[in-house]
């Protein structure tokens, strides 16, 4: 009777173990994807991903034209 009692909270520890560990690493890995650092234009100050931003003599800016770049 002991042993169908041990093994029914091992069952359980292991579905715990299971479900609950491995949300907790997406939950940290979601954060870091959704975690993109937004930076402001210096020439016309519209906010831009820092991904997606291009960098010029230091300053981020959110276009080729803001930049001017050709």
């Amino acid at each position: 009777m002991i042993i169908k009692y041990l093994i029914f909270a091992l069952v359980i520890w292991i579905l715990y173990i299971m479900f609950f560990k491995t949300s907790k690493k997406e939950k940290k890995e979601k954060k870091n994807i959704d975690g993109d650092t937004m930076v402001e234009c210096s020439n016309c100050s519209v906010f831009v991903s820092q991904s997606e931003a291009i960098i010029k003599d230091g300053k981020f800016y959110c276009s080729k034209e803001c930049a001017e770049i050709r």
